[in-house]
Order: C-alpha cells, then sequence, then structure tokens
C-alpha cells in the first residue's frame, strides 16, 4: 500500500469515528445524557411495528414481544425550579434521569420528553410486572428526591400507532395529576 492509500484510510476511519459521534449527539439529551424525543419516537415505532408483526405471526413465535410505555412528569416542577433556581431544577432533572435509568433493565428505553417530562418502554413485559415497575419508580422518588412524580402507564396492543399508544398514555398522566399525584394511572 502506498503512503496516499494508508492516508486516506486513516482520514476515512476517523471520519467514520466522528459520524458515530455525532449521529450519538443527535439522538441524546445534552442535560441527562437520557435518550431525546426523537431517538425515543424511533424506538417507539418499532416497539409498536414489533407488536403488530408478532401477533401478525403468532403460529411464527411463541413470544408476544409486547410492551409497556409510562409517561412521567415531576409533580410541582416549576415551583421547585421558582424557589431553589434553575441550576437546582436541572440537577433535579439530572437525578431524576439517574433513578429512572437505575429503576429499569439495561434493554428498556429511557428517555427525557421534553422539560420536566419523561417516558419510558418497558420491553418483554407483562401488565403486572409493568405496573409493579412503574409504582416503584413513584416509590423510589418518594424516598430519594426532594420531589414527587406522577406517570401514566399503558400496555402494547397491536393497534395502537405510536401516537395512539403515547396519546393515551399522556391522559392518563394527566389524570394522575388531577387524582393528587404522586401516583401511576393505569
Amino acid at each position: 500500500m502506498d503512503k496516499e492509500t494508508k492516508e486516506l484510510k486513516k482520514e476515512n476511519k476517523k471520519l467514520k469515528k466522528e459520524i458515530e459521534d455525532l449521529k450519538r449527539v443527535l439522538k441524546t439529551d445534552p442535560l441527562t445524557g437520557l435518550q431525546n424525543k426523537e431517538s425515543f419516537k424511533e424506538h417507539l415505532e418499532d416497539a409498536c411495528q414489533r407488536t403488530m408483526w408478532i401477533t401478525e405471526h403468532k403460529d411464527r413465535r411463541k413470544q408476544k414481544d409486547q410492551f409497556s410505555l409510562i409517561i412521567i412528569d415531576i409533580d410541582d416542577f416549576k415551583k421547585y425550579n421558582d424557589q431553589f433556581g434553575h441550576i437546582k431544577g436541572d440537577e433535579l432533572l439530572k437525578k431524576t434521569a439517574n433513578l429512572l435509568e437505575k429503576s429499569v433493565r439495561k434493554f428498556d428505553v429511557v428517555s427525557r420528553w421534553g422539560g420536566e417530562e419523561f417516558a419510558i418502554i418497558l420491553r418483554n413485559i407483562k401488565e403486572d410486572q409493568a405496573e409493579k415497575r412503574a409504582k416503584s419508580i413513584i416509590e423510589k422518588a418518594r424516598k430519594k428526591l426532594p420531589i414527587t412524580l406522577s406517570a401514566g402507564l399503558i400496555h402494547s396492543s397491536p393497534e395502537h400507532t405510536p401516537e395512539k399508544i403515547f396519546e393515551k398514555a399522556d391522559k392518563l398522566l394527566y389524570k394522575a395529576k388531577n387524582q393528587g399525584k404522586n401516583q401511576v394511572v393505569i
């Protein structure tokens, strides 16, 4: 190999690494390090498609591959921010993100949807297990953070589009808020 070819290969390798780094940055929330909204939408689309495909081909597969979606909101975050300042508010968002990541399995998806709202896909999980996990998250937050969380939880079904399942989970979240906060509504 001549010197020019070696240089081109070296430059090509460097560019590939930079592209991968940029892709990672584009899919990550800069404050919390969680997946961002756009990345989460891709995961939700994939999860819905898998559930539909497996249902259509259930004779080929024993696994159901259903998932649950949890939408979580920090209760009274604006008050917290107003009382303690935006730096403390950002710290709280980071601590909440950390608690959420530690509360799920490695193959589940945790994202910051926006503001003080988070979304989680619990993969390959039964409804009762998802409910226990969501309630456990609320309880851990109550014990470890200076705030409480509210959540809406919905289990997937083959007819759910990403938009439909998210909308339903979001409505359940607001029901949790309206019923007194610090709880999961299913």
